[in-house]
């Protein structure tokens, strides 16, 4: 295997470079237990060959190493990392990717490569947590202005919603958020997964932390029902009519007649439901949510000094 590494590495001045790649990537391909020194070997030809080939040479190479469990996690790394629409393949379907490489790829690549990760059938609940965790570029900036009564390293999340949610009930057209929908694409990904596979504690963790991190509000969304309540949240979060129907009946417990259908039944909550009406029901559930709170502050506080 290293003699034909070599001898591929001697065509590189005199054959087209995207014959280079398809042969590496097949002589590779083609062992069915490959040692260190072929795996080390590998993965020095890839990168230099893979960068000097055309793009659909470099398609047709990643997808054909999406299929292999050998491939060395470095060059699991490369190729989850460079542009989507070719990473995209590889990242959904290689068995090769090991957890911490995934993890890795989940902190340190776009958006659009971890919803590409999202679609994987196989995820442990290490790389699901970290997908849960994971935060737009955006949001890994450091926020303006005083923050010296938050916790160190910590933003007031349920503020930023409420403040969010605010802008949203001033405006006045109900199809024009003006951008802001406070549930991202991953967010949103996230809880069809989740929803799809009846991954509850998943998709409660993620709820929660689009509602900034209110478990309280979250669990009393979450229990009731008919699904109203669920369905009224998402849609003031910003998730679309689709998701918000393909999640409610996977999620809530519908409460339907004999006759109806189960889209029937989603349809009835969904499709008298504004966004501006939304936004409003949810801040209001947040003010009750607050005032039971420091009322129940209030009487342990009393409670303790009687």
């Amino acid at each position: 295997m290293v003699d034909r590494y070599r001898e591929l590495e001697g065509l590189k001045n005199t054959r087209n470079l995207d014959v280079v790649l398809m042969a590496t990537v097949s002589g590779f391909g083609s062992l069915d237990n490959p040692s260190a020194a072929e795996r080390r070997r590998f993965a020095e030809l890839f990168a230099p060959v893979y960068e000097a080939s055309s793009v659909e040479a470099r398609r047709q190479a990643v997808a054909a190493l999406s299929c292999h469990a050998n491939v060395p996690q470095d060059v699991c790394r490369y190729i989850g990392s460079r542009e989507i629409a070719i990473a995209a393949p590889f990242l959904a379907r290689s068995p090769a990717i090991t957890d911490d490489t995934l993890i890795a790829l989940i902190e340190t690549t776009t958006e659009e490569h971890i919803r590409a990760i999202i679609h994987r059938a196989d995820l442990s609940q290490k790389v699901i947590q970290a997908l849960i965790g994971a935060r737009r570029a955006e949001d890994r900036q450091e926020p303006e202005g005083n923050f010296d009564n938050i916790d160190a390293g910590t933003r007031d999340d349920s503020e930023v919603l409420r403040r969010t949610l605010k802008a949203m009930a001033a405006g006045t057209d109900d199809t024009d958020r003006l951008g802001l929908a406070t549930l991202s694409e991953l967010q949103t990904a996230l809880l069809v997964r989740f929803a799809r596979r009846a991954e509850k504690s998943f998709f409660t963790e993620t709820f929660t932390r689009a509602l900034g991190g209110d478990r309280v509000l979250a669990r009393e969304i979450l229990a009731e029902p008919t699904g109203r309540r669920l369905a009224v949240a998402l849609i003031a979060l910003g998730t679309n009519g689709e998701d918000t129907r393909y999640i409610l009946p996977r999620v809530a417990r519908l409460e339907r007649k004999d006759n109806e259908t189960t889209e029937f039944a989603v349809e009835k909550i969904v499709g008298p439901l504004k966004p501006a009406q939304c936004v409003q029901e949810l801040m209001e559930w947040q003010r009750a949510r607050e005032t039971r709170t420091a009322t129940e502050k209030q009487q342990t506080a009393a409670r303790r000094s009687a």
